[in-house]
């Protein structure tokens, strides 16, 4: 059966009754529009009630305290609901019910040993706090748009809420005949920031929505040079990839000083291809499950963290789709070099 459009997104187990993308989008926008409503009411009572007694649409009593509360509360479920839903779309709501469903999967057994490594080599609980679905760890995701996109959608709900309460300030003037020139100037310019970074910042997450999530989990770790290790990777959302590659890099990073100035550059000093995926179609609840393996150079040389210089093996994850912008996003992992062990007793 087809599913109905509906501005609301409903799940049903692991099905999506209603159009995902608009149900998604729909409860964004709901969101946003009931912090933008609470912040109109909360000034417009706090206003009229403080600022021009003769227009008091309510006494101070029960009844204003009762509005006031109403669109505070308005404020808060506005805000909280819409960043909850834009951040679920750095997440994937499968994978937590993939969890939920078929638990955790048991971790590789740690023997008890001390390895003897160096200071500069990168603790390795980081990247081992996330469990996966169908392998033992989570690898965690470096993906700079979900920065952009909270910078952008923080800027446009202060903006907007500023642009708000300055609109009930000039509507007062324009009831009462003391009109704001100054502020009428400054709101004209202030509404159209605020429509192009609410758009941009829809734009962004409508992209973010079509393209989806990218996990990826692997079966041990540390990774040490000479050894094989199985690699999953899932990718969701609703889309038709073109081109799926997934690469292992290490990269170089130093940090010097410039002058007055500190700089850090990065440079890619290898890089090995994992897998090349062709045309494949993506929807939800029906993601692309890629299984493969990651060999480890005998020569790699190991992870290292120093004040500054610094070397990072990343799992590189780059994806072309038709009529979504092309992706890239990266996932770190650690590799340790052959130390030498001795045995630790249970007792001490």
């Amino acid at each position: 059966m087809k599913p109905r459009l509906r501005l609301w997104g409903k799940k049903r187990g692991g099905r999506m009754s209603g159009w995902w993308f608009v149900g998604s989008l729909g409860e964004a926008l709901f969101f946003a529009s009931f912090f933008l409503v609470g912040i109109l009411c909360f000034t417009t009572i706090v206003v009229w009630q403080f600022l021009s007694p003769s227009t008091q649409v309510v006494r101070i009593g029960y009844g204003f305290w009762l509005l006031t509360t109403v669109s505070a509360a308005g404020i808060v479920l506005g805000a909280v609901g819409f960043w909850y839903r834009v951040l679920k779309v750095a997440t994937s709501d499968e994978h937590r019910e993939v969890i939920a469903k078929h638990g955790i999967v048991s971790r590789p057994n740690q023997p008890h040993i001390k390895t003897l490594l160096p200071p500069t080599v990168p603790l390795l609980s980081p990247f081992t706090d996330s469990p996966g679905a169908k392998l033992a760890y989570r690898l965690p995701c470096e993906w700079p748009g979900t920065g952009s996109l909270i910078a952008i959608g923080l800027f446009a709900m202060f903006w907007n809420a500023m642009v708000a309460v300055f609109a009930v300030f000039a509507l007062k003037g324009l009831l009462s005949g003391d009109i704001e020139y100054r502020l009428l100037i400054l709101i004209v310019p202030g509404i159209y920031i605020g429509l192009r970074s609410g758009q941009l910042f829809f734009k962004s997450y409508v992209q973010a929505i079509g393209i989806g999530s990218t996990t990826v989990e692997i079966e041990d770790l540390p990774l040490v040079p000479g050894e094989k290790y199985k690699l999953l990777l899932v990718q969701y959302g609703r889309l038709v990839i073109k081109k799926l590659t997934i690469r292992l890099v290490c990269e170089e990073e130093s940090t010097y000083h410039f002058g007055t100035d500190i700089r850090t550059e990065q440079q890619v000093v290898r890089q090995l291809p994992i897998l090349d995926q062709g045309r494949s179609r993506i929807d939800w609840g029906r993601p692309l499950e890629l299984e493969c393996e990651v060999s480890i150079p005998s020569d790699a040389m190991h992870s290292f963290q120093s004040l500054h210089n610094a070397i990072h093996w990343k799992i590189i994850v780059e994806g072309e789709a038709n009529r979504w912008p092309s992706y890239c996003r990266s996932f770190p992992v650690v590799v340790y070099p052959h130390v030498r062990t001795k045995p630790v007793s249970l007792s001490s």
